[in-house]
């Protein structure tokens, strides 16, 4: 075998040696970032119910975004935030002095929570939807809007129950939102015992908000 072979022969090895190195150190690099992506969301979910305010799920990684979206949470990120917004403004009773700073956290929260409820995560668009009729119906509750956010409450409702059928949440506020219109002389919107057509937000599924 002539030198120049033998060079050759050490200068693969070496080069392959070299690539199973780095691949070897991304591997470990994108496991130690899909830990971290999963501790930040427990992290983030643990602070959510103590400050949603402070709350975050984002961690600082290696290798950018990549453990991210090959674990697919940006949809899940996303209706944090917006429960995270929902959080503040859900539980404030309005009134003169706080108004303003309700109605922009409202506008917040529902920002918030537009994305989200246009996921193709059926679980996702559910709880979002879910959430946005919520919202509308407070904002009917303190007088902006009237019978519109009423309106608004049921569309919402009624896409979460389209987007996952499973989701008791919206069944349940649905149902009480028609009751407590009924019961208030509130106009009920064509169709509203069987389906709305889409609401102006997206939709989402379970969790926070069950009942008003």
């Amino acid at each position: 075998m002539s030198w120049r072979r033998r060079h050759a022969g050490s200068v693969l090895r070496v080069g392959g040696a070299v690539v199973l190195l780095v691949v070897a150190v991304l591997a470990a690099l994108l496991a130690a970032d899909t830990r971290a992506w999963r501790f930040a969301l427990d992290r983030g979910d643990a602070a959510l119910v103590v400050s949603p305010r402070h709350a975050t799920w984002t961690p600082a990684t290696h290798l950018g975004g990549l453990a991210g979206s090959i674990l697919g949470v940006g949809d899940d990120v996303a209706l944090r935030q917006g429960i995270a917004q929902y959080s503040q403004v859900v539980g404030q009773q309005e009134n003169l002095n706080n108004q303003l700073q309700v109605e922009t956290q409202r506008g917040q929260a529902e920002q918030a929570l537009t994305g989200p409820a246009a996921s193709s995560d059926s679980s996702v668009a559910s709880q979002a939807r879910t959430l946005l009729g919520i919202l509308a119906f407070g904002a009917a509750a303190e007088g902006g809007g009237g019978g519109n956010q009423a309106v608004s409450a049921m569309s919402d409702f009624t896409d979460a129950i389209t987007a996952d059928p499973s989701d008791t949440a919206p069944k349940f506020n649905l149902e009480l939102l028609l009751r407590l219109s009924a019961a208030s002389g509130t106009r009920r919107n064509a169709g509203a015992t069987s389906g709305f057509g889409k609401g102006n937000h997206g939709a989402a599924g379970g969790g926070p908000g069950s009942g008003f």
